[in-house]
């Protein structure tokens, strides 16, 4: 599926990457062991995007493919092959002042802030040996998933990936703490039954930070949600948040 639309991306000259569900499990899939709660059939694409005009006239060009229908009310859903359900995020000067994306054929209005901050640091990822696509980095799976709970906190499943996340991303990321985030296992007792736990939530604070480098307004929107939940792994995130040198780091990195 992804290939059919990249030829389409590449025609309008549209970049995207990969966020959402799949996003994650592609991470994921990195460990045996870290395995996603839940498999997902739908597809979240967040697309740098001009105006709706250019919107629209990607949406048709997908559609004249023959591989894709839309959807009759929600202006940014596909099908692929009447079995995928595709969602295509449009961000970037499409946005208004209000980080909305007001679409008009038919109406539909989306918020999603932070898909133009991640943006930069999406990264491409070897698929298999004829593709590789850009996907959300683990932190701004996080990022995004802060912000849903916050507009829906029915949306509690939000809150179990994050934590999921949390106990699996030494497993993952191990390399990254030891070479970029050392200080952060000197931070916490080793004799805690949540040590390992603990330093990660503290490096993806850290790493959050860094992709709010420049988005002050939802910067304090997320420290104001994580000061929100007093639990110690958030607690721990929101103190790699406000790292001094969080910032410092990533960008050396």
């Amino acid at each position: 599926m992804l290939k059919a639309m990249e030829a389409v991306f590449t025609d309008f000259g549209i970049d995207y990457y990969v966020v959402g569900a799949v996003a994650r499990d592609i991470h994921l899939s990195a460990e045996a062991d870290a395995i996603a709660l839940r498999k997902t059939n739908d597809v979240d694409l967040a697309i740098l995007i001009s105006d709706e005009g250019q919107f629209n006239k990607l949406k048709a060009g997908l559609v004249a493919t023959g591989q894709f229908t839309a959807h009759e009310t929600e202006a940014v859903k596909l099908y692929y092959h009447e079995a995928i359900e595709v969602d295509l995020l449009p961000f970037g000067a499409i946005e208004g002042p209000d980080r909305n994306v007001k679409l008009t054929d038919p109406a539909f209005v989306l918020n999603m802030p932070g898909l133009l901050e991640i943006y930069p640091f999406a990264s491409a990822i070897q698929i298999n040996e004829d593709m590789a696509i850009k996907v959300c980095t683990m932190e701004g799976i996080i990022l995004l998933k802060l912000i849903s709970n916050n507009d829906r906190p029915e949306r509690t499943k939000d809150i179990s990936d994050i934590e999921h996340i949390i106990r699996v991303y030494f497993d993952l990321y191990s390399g990254d703490i030891y070479e970029e985030h050392f200080d952060t296992m000197e931070m916490y007792a080793t004799d805690q039954h949540d040590y390992l736990q603990l330093v990660c939530a503290r490096v993806i604070g850290r790493k959050i930070a860094a992709l709010l480098l420049y988005s002050e307004t939802l910067r304090e929107r997320i420290n104001t949600i994580l000061a929100e939940r007093k639990t110690t792994w958030w607690q721990a995130m929101l103190d790699g948040l406000n790292d001094k040198t969080s910032v410092d780091q990533e960008h050396k990195a």
